[in-house]
């Protein structure tokens, strides 16, 4: 249930930039308030406009202090009479709608006939009126209202009012038709439903359970929204023989993994405060992997290339106490020889997109050479050539 104080007062007055002795409106609506407390005439002394529909309040009380209030909106509450407004001077509206005024609780509107600047009434839902001659006693008791319930009072209602006045104020005041404000009595319809009497208590009854399973299902998008917090380690897990080993930072830490300027060493810097014990640390490094144990979080890191865990250094910065590791490299590989590789790599991939080969040894693929085929009809036997052209030229006879 909602209690009005300091706190609830400043949150509703973000308008007001939280001030509450110079706020003139306020609204508090579905806070759960089952009554008006002291705190509210004592913060907010100078308001004018107040807004408390849709709450529990079943009764006016403590309003005296608020003499420069103007309009009260107090609709959808569990309120049984009119009363405690008498010393709000300046009130001018007054909307008491879906409240539970019954026709025996109707005469205490005679109550605010101190107060002489009100003009518009709304007791609309109230039970009082559904009674007959509900209207005409409420404006024959108040004669100063210019508008009942939203609807004009003309002056010929005023008098014809005045006339029936006598045969009506003895139908209103009964014991008759109370509203019992305890009576929270209940039903199961056809479809399995709780009907309820629309009573105080049962509005109470449906309030308490509504926040009852807000409380509930809040609770339970809690639970799947709650982040799992990891344990604190006390030491480094063995790592696996097989498998992917992945980076890790439950710390959250800052870190500034890069080569130094001279290309030999990876340097590590972990943002650490200042004032953070150094027996809060532990280190291990491995060829390809640097881990870091702060307070009991892990900071786990893959690195680039090999280094020397031997040769390591970890240090604490005097200024920042920033955590500063150094691994020197296992293989340093200097300048030149990146671009004597580079070259290399260029020149390799140019042979083998455009390879040179001699004319001589494609035509030898295309058409290799064949052996002389013989000729079985021949008889002239293999002599030099010397030979043969020595005896041709005795047969032919020298020319004349």
């Amino acid at each position: 249930m909602g209690v009005i104080n300091e706190e609830m007062l400043k949150r509703r007055a973000e308008h007001n930039e939280g001030i509450l002795h110079s706020l003139e409106e306020l609204v508090l609506q579905e806070e759960g308030i089952m009554d008006i407390n002291r705190s509210l005439g004592a913060f907010c002394p100078n308001l004018k406009i107040l807004y408390l529909p849709n709450n529990l309040i079943s009764r006016l009380s403590n309003l005296h202090r608020l003499k420069q209030l103007q309009y009260l909106n107090v609709a959808v509450n569990n309120i049984l009479k009119v009363e405690g407004l008498e010393q709000c001077e300046f009130l001018e509206k007054l909307d008491m709608t879906l409240n539970f005024v019954g026709k025996k609780e109707l005469p205490s509107v005679a109550a605010l006939r101190a107060n002489i600047h009100l003009r518009d009434l709304f007791l609309t839902g109230n039970p009082c009126q559904e009674v007959p001659g509900y209207r005409s006693y409420v404006i024959a008791t108040l004669p100063s209202l210019k508008r009942l319930d939203g609807i004009e009072v003309r002056p010929s209602e005023k008098i014809r009012s005045q006339q029936e006045y006598p045969f009506v104020k003895d139908v209103f005041g009964n014991e008759d038709d109370v509203v019992d404000c305890d009576a929270s009595a209940e039903d199961v319809d056809e479809n399995g439903h709780v009907v309820r009497e629309y009573t105080p208590a049962s509005r109470v009854a449906e309030y308490v359970e509504l926040e009852q399973k807000k409380n509930k299902d809040s609770g339970k998008v809690n639970n799947q929204n709650q982040r799992k917090v990891p344990e604190r380690r006390t030491g480094f897990d063995p790592l696996p023989m097989e498998g992917r080993i992945y980076q890790k930072n439950e710390g959250n830490w800052s870190f500034k993994l890069a080569e130094s300027e001279c290309g030999t060493k990876l340097v590590l810097d972990v943002a650490i405060g200042r004032y953070m014990d150094t027996s809060a640390m532990d280190i291990d490094i491995q060829p390809l992997l640097v881990r870091v144990l702060i307070k009991g979080k892990l900071l786990q890191l893959r690195l680039p290339e090999e280094v020397k865990t031997s040769e390591s250094i970890a240090q604490r910065s005097r200024t920042s106490g920033h955590l500063v590791v150094t691994m020197p490299k296992a293989v340093v590989k200097s300048r030149h020889q990146k671009d004597t590789y580079v070259v290399e790599a260029t020149k390799e991939k140019k042979v083998r997109q455009k390879p040179h080969v001699k004319f001589s040894e494609i035509e030898n693929i295309i058409t290799p050479p064949s052996k002389p085929v013989e000729d079985p009809s021949s008889d002239v036997p293999d002599r030099p050539l010397a030979r043969m052209r020595r005896e041709e030229s005795d047969e032919v006879p020298p020319l004349e």
